[in-house]
């Protein structure tokens, strides 16, 4: 037999680029699915082959995705102006993508969709989410990729489909994350809302790890697994071991619910009025103020999965490499 390969969408970014280093490690011939003007840095030096095409340009989509032996749809979009980006890309763009593979390569052996836990929703009454819970979103990104995983089971029976919804994402070449760290780097702790609340996090090789193995393995069309570090940490702890990881005390800032959802307001104002795309919007505060625990069993039985990364260990690593690429 000869050697697999596989067309990783969003090939690019954070994820998608650690995705294709893991496949390269695992001797698959990989196949980089960008747009034409995507910025590579983070590809530099891996030995991919590149596929151009926009998920929101069908005719974009049939030379990219044909004579490949997997499919990884990482490609999407985690903050947008209005709502209907949203859908666009991650609604509307995932059902081209499938409609082009459906047509140009029907035989593929199976297509991962990268969802998000934002699919699920938080978790009710201390209760982990499991992939059985009816989902509830509670942001339009959440909505939004809930539309690409209807999209990709729309095919369950006439292509081999499966989705992983990461939990909260962090590591090495994450910018969204980056602000904890120069936080706690200047020894500011801050504690916002309820610092009971649990939440569980993921390395992105660990992410990296269970797409994999999510992709190779033979599991039922359309199962779907949740991917995340086996333990959750009150935000307390959490922020406690940021301060480690970076070696600060710090002094801790407690933020009530009622002023971190001001701060939000105020921020998402001065973005749009300046044009730029808020991170932090008052929907934003929905998630991040609710508790993520989720029950990640599934994932271990089927596919064998187990995170290797606490995050005392992992943010650790992401400092570093935040250092050693003058990051922080």
């Amino acid at each position: 037999m000869g050697t697999q390969s596989v067309l990783i969408t969003g090939a690019n970014g954070f994820i998608g680029s650690r995705l294709c280093l893991t496949f390269l490690r695992q001797g698959f011939t990989v196949y980089a699915g960008i747009r034409k003007r995507a910025d590579r840095h983070l590809l530099d030096g891996l030995a991919v082959q590149y596929r151009l095409g926009d998920v929101t340009d069908p005719e974009s989509l049939s030379s990219m995705v044909t004579e490949v032996d997997y499919i990884i749809h990482n490609a999407g979009i985690v903050k947008a102006n209005d709502r209907e980006q949203f859908f666009r890309v991650n609604g509307a763009g995932t059902a081209n993508l499938m409609a082009a593979i459906a047509q140009h390569n029907p035989r593929v052996k199976r297509l991962l969709y990268i969802s998000s836990q934002a699919v699920a929703g938080p978790s009710i009454n201390g209760k982990p989410v499991t992939e059985t819970d009816q989902p509830h979103p509670v942001t339009t990104y959440g909505e939004s990729k809930k539309a690409g995983e209807e999209a990709v089971l729309a095919y369950q029976d006439s292509l081999n489909v499966a989705i992983v919804r990461p939990a909260g994402v962090y590591g090495p070449g994450d910018k969204e994350v980056l602000s904890l760290f120069k936080a706690a780097k200047f020894g500011v702790r801050p504690l916002f809302g309820d610092v009971s609340r649990k939440i569980q996090m993921v390395h992105v090789d660990d992410v990296c790890s269970g797409s994999y193995l999510a992709t190779v393995t033979e599991t039922r069309s359309g199962s779907i697994y949740h991917i995340a570090e086996k333990q959750a940490y009150t935000i307390a702890e959490l922020v406690n071991l940021l301060g480690k990881a970076v070696g600060k005390k710090g002094i801790v800032i407690k933020v009530s619910e009622k002023t971190f959802r001001r701060i939000a307001a105020v921020s998402e104002t001065a973005c749009r009025t300046i044009g730029m795309t808020p991170m932090l919007t008052r929907e934003k505060c929905n998630e991040l103020l609710d508790s993520w625990e989720i029950d990640v069993r599934k994932a271990k039985i089927e596919l064998g999965f187990e995170s290797a990364i606490p995050f005392p260990q992992g943010a650790k690593d992401t400092y570093h490499w935040y250092r050693e690429h003058g990051w922080l």
